[in-house]
Formats: C-alpha cells, structure tokens, sequence
C-alpha cells in the first residue's frame, strides 16, 4: 500500500510537469495580454543552413505557447500578491488598495529620467519646427500631453517608490509658454478637480477624463462644447484595465466606466475595428470644420467626443507622423497627443515633412568625429547622423547644406534634433523632398553653429537619381 501511495505521487507529479507540454496538442495558447509580441514556431533549418539558435528559440516558444499559459500565470500572479505582495511581471507595479501602475512611469515619477538641457531644446525646437510647419499650411496647431496616473494620483504608490522633486512634464510645461508651442495643459486641468478621472487598474483615463481633455480642447479651438454639458450618463460596470489584463488574464476585475447619451452623428468612412485602429476617418453632417489627430493610446476614449464635433476628422496612430497628410487634408485644426511617459519619443520618432530652407552660411571646415548617412527613403532622400559630442553644447544648432555640383547652386535647410545611443540628442534628421535636390553629383554639408558661429563638421559627396 506504501508503494501504491508513493506512485500515485510519482505519477500526479510527473503528469503535473508534463502537462503544460502536452496540453499543447489541445489547449496551446495564441494570447498574450501582455505588452509582448508572442514567439513564433522556429525554423530548424535557415537560408544559412541548421538554425544555432533553435534550442533556445523553442524555449521561448514553449514559453508562450505552453498549455492554458493564461490561467497559469494568473495563478502564479494571485499567488505573488496574496503571499509576497509583488509582481508578477515587471511592467505592472501594485499599489496599495489594490491600485495598480505601469511600471513604464516610474521614472518619470521618481524623476530619475530628468532631460539634459540639450534634450529640451532638442524638444522644444522638433515641436517648434512642426509647429511653424502647421501653421504655413494654414491649420492652427495644438499639443496635449495626458499625465501619467501616477503623476496625478500618487497616493496609492508603493512607499519604497519616492515620488522626484521634479518632472520632465513640469519643465516642459513652462519652457512651452516660453517658446510660444500652443501647449494645452492637461496636468492643470486635471489637478483642478477633486473626482478620480483615470481607472484604477488601467494605465489611462476613463470616459470622465476623456471628456475634460475634450472639453479643454474645443475651448482651445473655439468649439462650443455644450453637447456633453449636463448630459445625463450611465455607469457600467464592463471596463477591464489593461494593467489588470497584464497581471491577472483570466481574474480581471471590471470597473465603472460613464457613457453619455448624445445626439452625436458622426460615422466611420473607412472600415473599422475600434478606436485603437491606427487610421480612422469620420464624418458628421451637422458639425463643421476638420481635424487631424495624431494620437496614442489615450485617443481610444477621446475620439468620440472629438469626432462628433467636426464635419471631417482623420485620426492617426502612425509613428512616425507623417506631416505631409497636413498639406493633403487641409484641415482647420491639427492635434498631437502624447502621453506624458513618451515625451521622448519628440526626439527619437522624426516627423516625415521638408525641413524650412535657411539662409545659406560661410563656414570653415572644421575635422570631427561627425557621421552622416543620406539614403533614398521613397520620394525623400533621408539625411541622419551624429554630431561630434566635442562641438555639441546645449544651444547647438545642426544645419545642412546641399550644394549642386554642377552650377555650385547651395541651399540649406534645418534639421531635427535627434537622440542618439550615447542618450545625449547631437543627432540630426531630416528628409528632403525627391524634387528638391539637384539630380546629379551634390555635396552634403553638416553645419554646427554653436553661439554666432558656424562650422562645417561633415562633408559627403552623392549622386542623387529620383
């Protein structure tokens, strides 16, 4: 009898390990609410020959893949927090009151990512050149930056997580106003009131914070808001947070979300799926004027609003935006949101738009470490590289000239400023429309000018063919 016990152990053992394995055939996990892409079936055999990373790449497979994968590792999650109250995945950080953080803004929250001077002038031109752009095609311009959860609504914050003495956003906030960036802030807007306005297990704003940024947003433009202006509203109990969905897949708890009762026509033009779509175009017979949105993940819950109040909206996820959709829909407005823990992304993400043609410089030629690539992307010939950290202050202004060969014509244009792997922006960027650069042999000069004067530090010679 002892045996018979010590081998129904073995076997429950044996068959508790393996199953995951085999469970495969018949419950294999194609899902991940995780902020991951799922590994893919690997090849034994490559173009090279044998594949030296299969092993290793099965792994990653099975790790993914493994049977009912989901309920495991909502399992293993309970576990954590209930007993050891951690994570179980280090894009989630649980808070008290069963609040939960995406771990994505803990930096910002500590203020341990703060931007180098140079950093934020290399952001604060990037927008100011967007800007300019916008405005010459006729549009008005307006950024909006959602805060981060935790920016507004610490007190849930782990204690071991010390909140910084200052914020990127914060900084940012007043070189805006500065610097004339027709800037919409929305930490202010959202400080001023005392109701919670994001979901606790999500990373994002219900539809109560949606329609203050909304609202702050046609006040800006000159719309009357009064479509949402004692509406009466439902509170469901349907949302699942997305941090929720990250830790616990198959133990999400649903929270309140506010749906108005609006008279708002707006249709989809093109076939869509939902709101996170990457492209969306809407129309309402009854609103007037046009809008283009460049938008992450917080527009899900603010197109609705927005779209309802324009005769013509274009909303786009695609990053890098391409700006030439502003001379091909003239809209009245162009927007960009971005979330606070993204505010990089202005110096690593170039816009797809000519840089403005400047006055060209007399420069002397100076030998640096400078690098500079120039490559046909497209129509555009796409010109990037890398300053000489040796000539790059915090003022630094990076130019490049084209000179054709053949009639020596120069002209010279700005450039966006660019982070690069050492993290410091002494990078530059820009593209150059195809019918803008002389065919033939040209000279491409990079000019860094660092108080009144100017230096070129990188000289390539191309031969350029639409």
């Amino acid at each position: 009898m002892k045996h018979k016990k010590y081998l129904i152990f073995i076997i429950a053992v044996w068959a508790f390990l393996v199953f995951p394995f085999a469970g495969m055939l018949f419950w294999r996990s194609d899902e991940t609410t995780e902020n991951t892409e799922l590994a893919s079936f690997p090849s034994l055999k490559t173009e090279e020959g044998w594949n030296q990373e299969y092993l290793s790449e099965m792994g990653a497979y099975f790790e993914d893949h493994f049977a009912l994968r989901q309920y495991w590792v909502t399992a293993n999650a309970l576990l954590r927090k209930n007993v050891i109250q951690s994570s179980a995945t280090d894009q989630v950080v649980l808070g008290k009151n069963d609040w939960l953080y995406f771990s994505g803004t803990t930096a910002d929250y500590q203020g341990t990512n703060l931007f180098s001077e140079r950093e934020m002038n290399a952001i604060l031109h990037n927008l100011k050149l967007i800007q300019n752009y916008v405005q010459q095609q006729g549009s008005a311009f307006y950024l909006m930056v959602p805060p981060n959860k935790n920016s507004l609504y610490d007190e849930n914050m782990p204690y071991y997580y010390q909140k910084g003495d200052g914020s990127n956003l914060k900084m940012l906030t007043e070189r805006f106003q500065q610097e004339g960036i027709s800037y919409i802030d929305l930490y202010g807007a959202f400080q001023e009131k005392e109701e919670v306005l994001y979901f606790q297990r999500d990373s994002h704003w219900n539809n109560q914070g949606a329609l203050l940024a909304y609202r702050n947003l046609m006040e800006q433009v000159g719309k009357d808001y009064e479509t949402y202006l004692n509406v009466p509203f439902d509170v469901e109990k349907v949302h699942s947070g997305d941090l929720d969905e990250m830790l616990f897949p198959k133990a999400v708890q649903k929270e309140d979300d506010y749906f108005y009762d609006t008279a708002s026509n707006f249709v989809y033009v093109n076939e869509v799926k939902d709101n996170m779509d990457s492209w969306i175009e809407t129309e309402n017979p009854d609103a007037t004027g046009s809008i283009l949105m460049y938008r992450d993940s917080f527009g899900e819950s603010l197109l609705p609003f927005v779209a309802g109040e324009f005769e013509k909206g274009y909303f786009s996820r695609l990053v890098p935006y391409n700006l030439l959709q502003v001379e091909q829909y003239q809209p009245d407005v162009v927007v960009i949101e971005k979330v606070e823990r993204n505010l990089d992304d202005f110096i690593t993400d170039m816009p797809i738009v000519e840089c403005p043609q400047v006055k060209n410089m007399i420069a002397p030629q100076a030998q640096t470490n400078t690098e500079m690539t120039a490559e046909k992307a497209g129509s555009f010939l796409e010109i990037k590289g890398t300053l000489d950290e040796e000539y790059i202050q915090p003022d630094t202004q990076i130019y490049v000239s084209v000179r054709d060969e053949n009639t020596m014509e120069t002209k010279t244009y700005e450039t966006f400023y660019a982070e690069t792997e050492d993290g410091e922006a002494n990078g530059f960027h820009l593209y150059l429309k195809g019918g803008s650069v002389p065919e033939g042999n040209i000279q491409l000069n990079v000019i860094a000018v660092n108080g009144s004067q100017p230096f070129i530090v990188c000289s390539k010679e191309i031969t350029w063919n639409l």
